[in-house]
């Protein structure tokens, strides 16, 4: 990934929308080795595959307008299958 700044805060939306599950999952780690360096990356992800899902450190879910959840992938687990 090339970016011609070196901002600390990157805005993603959908930036997996049309992708295969492989190219999506790139992706994805690609924004994660951005977060090793210090960087904080929001994305918004619609329907996102499990092994994508699964990259994630922090999620905030929504609902009809509404937050649904926010916390960890292993909270999210935990409170979804309650």
């Amino acid at each position: 990934m090339c970016m011609i700044t070196n901002p600390l805060l990157l805005l993603c939306d959908e930036p997996t929308s049309g992708l295969d599950s492989f190219m999506a999952a790139s992706v994805v780690n690609a924004m994660k080795r951005l977060t090793s360096l210090g960087k904080t990356v929001i994305a918004t992800i619609h329907q996102p595959s499990s092994e994508v899902f699964a990259l994630f450190d922090r999620l905030f879910i929504m609902a009809e307008g509404r937050v649904a959840f926010q916390g960890t992938v292993e909270e999210a687990h935990k409170f979804f299958t309650r």
